[in-house]
């Protein structure tokens, strides 16, 4: 899965994931995250698990851009 990270708390260690067009965001625990230097508005790729707690990231890696595809439908 592709998001963008939205939130985060230095005191606690953890951060929200925000998907395009996905109203929840996506909690993780930064020891799950595999890159460095990721801040608010970074794009990340994870995978997901579901928990007790909800959903939860694992195995976050830093992506270049967030890919976005736009599809237009024209009726004649």
């Amino acid at each position: 899965m592709i998001g963008v990270i939205t939130a985060y708390n230095k005191k606690r260690g953890f951060d929200l994931i925000s998907q395009y067009l996905v109203q929840e965001n996506i909690y993780f625990d930064i020891v799950d995250c595999k890159a460095k230097g990721l801040y608010i508005g970074s794009s990340v790729e994870f995978d997901t698990i579901i928990t007790e707690n909800g959903i939860v990231a694992k195995n976050i890696m830093g992506v270049s851009r967030l890919k976005v595809i736009s599809r237009c439908v024209v009726k004649h």
